[in-house]
Order: C-alpha cells, then sequence, then structure tokens
C-alpha cells in the first residue's frame, strides 16, 4: 500500500501527516460518496490535540461536495464502530493514531457493519487518492455535532455488566476517558484526564509499569486501554501481565468449543497453540494487524481472534476490537467463577519471547549472513520475525525459544549484525 499501513493512514500531524494527504483523503472520499444515495460521513476522534486541526481540512473540501459530516466528537474506535453499525452510517472515519504518542494522528475507515475496512476498499481509495478532484458540487452541506449518539454505546455497554468487580482501569488519557467514567463504579479509574498532549504518556497498555505497581498495592485486577481503546492488556492482583495471547486463551475456555478455530497472528506466543492443542481448538497465524486477523475469522468462520498486542475480537459482542467491552466480560468471567486469572491460565504454559525496536527510516533489506544466522537458530527450534512496523518508523525483532537465557542470546546477536549493516 502506498498510504495506508497495517492500521490505517497514520503519521506526525502537520509533517507526514500533512494537509496535501489530508485533501487527498477527502477528496478520495468525495469519491467513494458518488454514487451513495445516503451521503454522510460519521467521524469520531480521540483525545489528540491535532485532531480538531484535521478534521476542519476534511469539512472543507466534504461539505462543498453535498456530503454531510456528522460528529460523534472524542470517543474510542469501537464506540464509533457501534454507532456506524447501529446507525447504518455508509462510512464513518477515526482520527486517531492508536498507541502512538500524541505528535502522531491517523485516519481510519469503517464499513457500515462496524468493521475496519478490507484490502480492497483500502487499494481503491488509494486509487482515489491519486485521481484529479471531482468538480465541486457547490451543494453545501453542514457538519452536525450527534455527541449524544455515545449514551447509545454506554448503554450497551452497561447492558453487559454483571458485577461491579472492584478494579483498576488505565484510560491512557484517550478517547475511552469520559466513557469509561460513566460505565463503570467501585472502580479506580486512572489516566483519564486527557489534555491533547498525554495521550498514552506514561500510561495505558504501553506503559503499564504505574498500573503494576497500583494492583500490586491495592491487591486489586487492572485494565489498561490504548489511545482509542480498541486493544487491552490485563494486569493480575500479584501485577503479573496478561497479554492479549493469555486473553485469548481464557476467552476460549468460554466461548469456543472442541475443534473451533481460534486465530492469532504470527507474532502469537507458540506456547497458546499447543495450549490450544491440548483442548481440541485449532490455531491459525495470520499476519499482523487486527484487520488481517479479522479477515481471517471470517474465512475459518470463528468468533473469537485477535493479537498479543491486546487487538481482540470477540464477534459474540462486535465487530472490532474492544477494549472496555473485554473488561467488562473478563470481569464477569472472575465474578461468575470466583476464580483468579492465575487459576485460569493454570494450564497454559508460554514460551519465552522477546522483542525489540529498532528505529529505521529506510526499507529494510536481510543480508546473506543474517540469512543464516537466523535459519541456523530455527533450525534449532527458535521463532525469529524480523519486520518493519506498520504504524511506526521502526524495525521490530522478536524471538522466542522455550528457554529465556537463550532468547536473549539469540537478540543480542541478530541486533548486532543488523545495527552493523
Amino acid at each position: 500500500m502506498k498510504y495506508f499501513g497495517t492500521d490505517g493512514i497514520r503519521g506526525i500531524a502537520n509533517k507526514s501527516l500533512n494537509k496535501n494527504l489530508i485533501i487527498k483523503v477527502a477528496n478520495a472520499i468525495v469519491r467513494f460518496f458518488s454514487d451513495k444515495t445516503k451521503k454522510v460521513l460519521l467521524v469520531g476522534n480521540d483525545s489528540r490535540i491535532s485532531s480538531d486541526y484535521i478534521l476542519s481540512i476534511l469539512e472543507t473540501v466534504l461539505l462543498k461536495n453535498c456530503i454531510e459530516v456528522q460528529n460523534v466528537g472524542v470517543c474510542s474506535s469501537p464506540c464509533l464502530a457501534y454507532l456506524t453499525k447501529k446507525y447504518n452510517y455508509p462510512l464513518s472515519l477515526m482520527l486517531s493514531a492508536s498507541h502512538n504518542p500524541s505528535e502522531y494522528n491517523g485516519i481510519k475507515f469503517f464499513n457500515s457493519n462496524g468493521e475496519k475496512v478490507d484490502d480492497k476498499f483500502e487499494q481503491n481509495f488509494e486509487r482515489f487518492m491519486d485521481m484529479r478532484p471531482l468538480k465541486c458540487k457547490n451543494i453545501y452541506r453542514k457538519s452536525i455535532s450527534v455527541e449524544h449518539l455515545k449514551e447509545d454505546y454506554i448503554n450497551y455497554l452497561k447492558s453487559l455488566k454483571k458485577t461491579n468487580l472492584p478494579c483498576i482501569i488505565d484510560c491512557a488519557n484517550g478517547g475511552a476517558s469520559e466513557i469509561v467514567k460513566r460505565v463503570f463504579s467501585k472502580t479506580k479509574i486512572i489516566g483519564a484526564y486527557p489534555n491533547g498532549e498525554n495521550i498514552n504518556f506514561n500510561s495505558g497498555c504501553t506503559h503499564i509499569e504505574n498500573l503494576r505497581l497500583m494492583c500490586i498495592k491495592n491487591r486489586l485486577v487492572g485494565f489498561a486501554l490504548d489511545g482509542d481503546a480498541d486493544r487491552l492488556i490485563v494486569v493480575d492482583e500479584f501485577g503479573n501481565i496478561i497479554d492479549g495471547d493469555k486473553i485469548l486463551y481464557i476467552l476460549s475456555s468460554f466461548y469456543l468449543k472442541s475443534n473451533d478455530t481460534l486465530v492469532g497472528t504470527i507474532y502469537s506466543n507458540e506456547g497458546l497453540k499447543k495450549s490450544l492443542n491440548k483442548k481440541h481448538i485449532k490455531f491459525y497465524r495470520s499476519p499482523v494487524g487486527d484487520k488481517q486477523v479479522y479477515r481471517a475469522m471470517k474465512e475459518s468462520q470463528t468468533i473469537l481472534g485477535g493479537e498479543n498486542s491486546g487487538h481482540i475480537i470477540l464477534k459474540t459482542f462486535s465487530n472490532t476490537g474492544d477494549g472496555i467491552l473485554l473488561s467488562i466480560i473478563l470481569s464477569n468471567i472472575l465474578s461468575s467463577t470466583n476464580l483468579s486469572f492465575s487459576s485460569l491460565l493454570s494450564d497454559y504454559h508460554t514460551h519465552y519471547q522477546i522483542l525489540e525496536n529498532i528505529e529505521n527510516n529506510k526499507p529494510f533489506k536481510m543480508n546473506e549472513n543474517l540469512k543464516l544466522i537466523i535459519r541456523k537458530y530455527e533450525e534449532n527450534g527458535a521463532r525469529i520475525i524480523i519486520r518493519p512496523s506498520g504504524t511506526e518508523p521502526i524495525l521490530r525483532v522478536m524471538v522466542e525459544t522455550k528457554n529465556k537465557k537463550k532468547s536473549k542470546e539469540i537478540l543480542n546477536k541478530l541486533m548486532q549484525n543488523i545495527k552493523s549493516n
């Protein structure tokens, strides 16, 4: 893809995500709606300060081309997806860069089913972006606030709650902050005071140490969201981190049967695969990205899939990852079973996986020596993945073995080779 990464179009606001690119997006949206009867775009954004700037550029093009913009305001991505499906909007647009720092922003789309748009949509949309703008019709529409629609999503979440389990929730100072405050009681809520510039800063599922310390001190379970709340990482009352793979394993016990399929990714821990096999649940690895996971879920006709980063899709309740919803479901499970997370994971045995990132602003190509090193270790049972990130200018290096010392040794060898070239 020329413009889309693994999760929408993303970059630093007013730099790589600049006015010219935003106008290209707006003109492509105009082309998308050219044959639609209902010319209404639903939009929302997380708490980034740059969202108003981006939306103002989009609206300049859309409103004068007969496209009405209905604005939910600050919300989570799953909130926007839920409303898109409920009210059958042809398309919705979320301004968010998810787990990235505040200087980043992004543009991602949901279709009328509340699903992230597929590769075919993105390919056509990129083609639209590179076409000349359609002649302006000068039939003006307006921008309308529909913030009241968030109440529908909040009520949906409340309807799923079967318990008021005492816990701690870290909102990453993101788009879900006010929603979480409305949904949860008997809950300590942190990272819920966004100022436009503190999203994901020392908070949320990518900066989990503060939550871990609070969980240990208070002997409470913790739930950590990211900036747009489509991811979740859990911390138990002893400070143990329960990543997406472990969450998937727990959910599989309650939502999948023997011979069902669970979809993970190339990064999913081999321990998840082996633990599922013992329960006679099939395991399939998709490429990275929750969009790719969802596509594989549809192909394998399963209701459960996700990534170890915390993107979890449970189609029983939603067509996209939803960290708040999963917090509710997991709380319900803890209360109904009267079990701890450690008990629920007693049959789960993980391999030691280590991941390191390297700044990378140019195309990466493996040299022959690196290929030989990888082949040698893989022949001895290691899993190694080296790939550029689809959301940041970094190279991700992952090593997985049964042994912590061995994984670190292999990673160091790989890093030395990569940095020397």
